[in-house]
């Protein structure tokens, strides 16, 4: 049905009123605004031609949904455009709605993008618009730090209205926080330490770019590997813009505040990446490397206490875990001949599985090589392989970093545990070596609390040795250092869950009375101290050298909290024979 709205007056009655307001309502509309908001990307390094910006053009999707590349200039500068949508019939849910009433229904959609690419002054920019803008491109070849470049040198550090950042640790934690009247940056409580800052949104203090000129009027961006950033219209604007970005991305340092988050920054496709996957290469074909460990994929980390078995396949070979460590994962690389190593992961996969069998998936398995992480050193600096990523650790915060676990190492010990005598093969039996009746320590290794926030898998587990003053003792054998990470996580969930949990300490006096009745423990117990036990190889020392860099930062962030909740941190070695 079609309704004309129309004005009554006792004089004129029904007397249309909207003619001219229309007509001046379309010529606002055929007056496009001075800027419009886009999403901004810029594409890695390169010598393009017109003929060469279609290599970072996403040709698969392209062809698949048959959308034209048309060669065009904006400005005299060289461009292309590719638009078009992708028609869908109905709705996904259709079907659903169905079901449940009985109603045919049918909505279909059609969802519709551009991609523009424009070279200026040999960088190449691509402009996104809409549903499908950014699929058009191939993401592989986006420069990753560009985003957050611009954002550290171009927004106010006390007008930060949207922080995401994840830590560069084995958990794969992602914290995200917004504040809509936006406040200073220290007040997001942001670890100068191991944070990837992922995500930047604030207030624009630049005032040459055409969003800025000439208003008073806050002016936002959002900053990632990309820049959702209000740009001009005008071809000649847009490309002042784009050079002004560039220039702005060119200074040396950001904004003091801002800093800290440059210190850890995403490496290019190209930059230096080919050399460091030659080095992460030759590491996959060590029998034994400090510089290795294995981390648990983001997307992944939700189905950690629920997986029963890992099903691992990497070209030509395919098995089932039930549990996954490092070896397991490397032994499938040193299959290979090398040179071809990394490559054989990169085309693997590791999944999780619900069932011991390895029958049933949790989610879709992710790329083997995701599930490694390395550390190398080149010149100053350190570079860290991180889900499947680059990143370099710049030298300053990795000293600020060593200053703080060496702080850490050097307190007092008050625990002296017994050596780790060869005899003893694993952690299992020095364990339970080292907990023996009349030792003064409760052994409590594999012996796991459920609790009601804590009722999947197994639970978790308070310590592996409770101490004369009953303190809760985790003990690691570092002969590889990237597994400390868990360690140290371990405490915390323990130690949260004692703090915070009645049943969980309930459990817990219940379990050592039962091993130990004359305990001094009741259920008035809350923890005091945690003590990290670590036995490195014969010969070596555990400082803050020794430690991967990911262990350090999962070590200072345990105990910054744990201290926090007035806890008491102690890091000791165990002597081994």
């Amino acid at each position: 049905m079609n309704v004309t709205a129309t004005n009554a007056t006792p004089d004129r009655p029904n007397v249309r009123r909207n003619r001219v307001p229309r007509r001046r309502h379309a010529a606002r509309a055929s007056r496009p605004p001075s800027t419009y908001r886009t999403t901004l990307y810029r594409m890695d390094d390169g010598a393009p031609g017109i003929t060469d910006l279609r290599t970072y053009l996403n040709q698969r999707y392209l062809r698949q949904h048959h959308f034209s590349v048309n060669p065009t200039e904006v400005a005299g500068a060289p461009a292309l455009l590719v638009l078009g949508d992708v028609p869908q019939p109905a709705a996904d849910w259709c079907p659903v709605i169905a079901g449940l009433t009985g109603d045919t229904v049918t909505v279909g959609y059609s969802s519709a993008g551009c991609a523009l690419l424009v070279m200026v002054d040999g960088a190449v920019y691509a402009l996104t618009y809409g549903t499908l803008g950014r699929f058009m491109i191939n993401l592989d070849r986006v420069d990753p730090g560009f985003g957050i470049r611009f954002a550290t040198r171009a927004i106010e550090p006390d007008r930060i209205k949207r922080v995401t950042r994840r830590v560069l640790a084995s958990t794969g934690r992602v914290d995200r926080n917004l504040v809509p009247g936006g406040q200073h940056i220290r007040r997001y409580g942001i670890e100068g330490w191991g944070e990837i800052v992922g995500q930047l949104c604030g207030r624009l203090n630049n005032e040459q770019l055409t969003v800025t000129r000439g208003t008073s009027r806050a002016v936002s961006v959002a900053a990632a590997d990309s820049l959702q950033i209000a740009v001009s219209t005008d071809p000649a604007g847009l490309l002042d813009d784009l050079r002004e970005i560039s220039r702005v991305c060119a200074l040396d340092t950001p904004a003091p505040e801002l800093d800290f988050i440059a210190q850890v920054r995403p490496l290019r496709t190209g930059e230096r990446t080919d050399e460091l996957d030659e080095r992460l290469d030759e590491l996959l074909g060590e029998e034994a490397t400090d510089n290795l460990g294995l981390a648990v994929p983001i997307s992944l980390v939700e189905y950690e206490s629920t997986a029963q078995s890992y099903m691992i396949k990497v070209p030509y070979r395919r098995m089932y875990r039930p549990e996954l460590d490092l070896d397991t994962v490397l032994e499938c690389a040193l299959s290979r001949p090398p040179g071809r190593r990394l490559e054989a992961l990169k085309l693997g996969t590791i999944g999780m599985c619900a069932d011991p069998d390895g029958r049933e998936l949790l989610s879709p398995p992710v790329a083997a090589h995701k599930w490694i992480t390395a550390e190398i050193g080149l010149g100053s600096a350190r570079m860290i392989y991180h889900e499947g990523r680059w990143y370099e650790i710049g030298e300053r915060h990795l000293d600020l970093l060593r200053t703080e676990i060496e702080k850490i190492l050097a307190g007092p010990s008050t625990v002296a545990l017994p050596p780790w005598t060869s005899d003893l093969a694993d952690e299992d039996a020095y364990n339970r070596w080292a907990g023996r009746p009349a030792s003064g320590y409760v052994l409590l290794d594999k012996r796991f609390l459920k609790t009601r926030q804590h009722n999947r898998g197994p639970g978790i587990e308070a310590c592996d040795l409770l101490g004369p003053d009953n303190e809760l003792i985790h003990v690691k054998r570092g002969s590889r250092s990237a597994p400390l990470s868990h360690l140290f996580m371990q405490g915390e969930v323990a130690v949260d869950a004692l703090l915070h949990e009645p049943d969980a300490r309930e459990r817990l006096v219940a379990m050592v009375r039962a091993r130990e009745p004359k305990a001094m423990i009741d259920v008035t117990f809350k923890p005091r101290k945690v003590v990290y036990a670590i036995a490195l190889d014969p010969g070596k020392t555990l400082n803050a050298d020794t430690l991967f860099t990911f262990s350090q930062v999962a070590l200072y962030r345990a105990a910054r909290r744990l201290r926090g909740d007035g806890i008491d941190v102690e890091v000791v070695g165990i002597p081994t024979r």
